[in-house]
């Protein structure tokens, strides 16, 4: 249960950021966990804050590229971003 959870979750971002005309940060993905159609279970799956966003997209090195550092905002971008 807890990989269809994370699998959607990942699906969840990825339209976000395929419907985006720029990257976004972390905290505005983190900000869509209250989203009707994402579940407690996705939520959980994600990291279920900021910190736990970025390591699961970690996971998907090919579909996410993110950018920054500590004390920074972290930059998250689809392949279609990168020049």
């Amino acid at each position: 249960m807890a990989d269809e959870a994370g699998q959607k979750a990942m699906l969840h971002f990825i339209e976000i950021l395929m419907n985006s005309s720029a990257p976004l940060s972390i905290s505005q993905l983190a900000g869509r966990f209250g989203s009707k159609n994402f579940t407690p279970e996705m939520r959980t799956a994600a990291g279920g804050n900021e910190e736990g966003l970025k390591s699961f997209l970690t996971k998907y090195p090919s579909l996410f590229n993110i950018e920054g550092r500590y004390g920074k905002a972290y930059t998250v971008y689809m392949l279609k971003f990168r020049k």
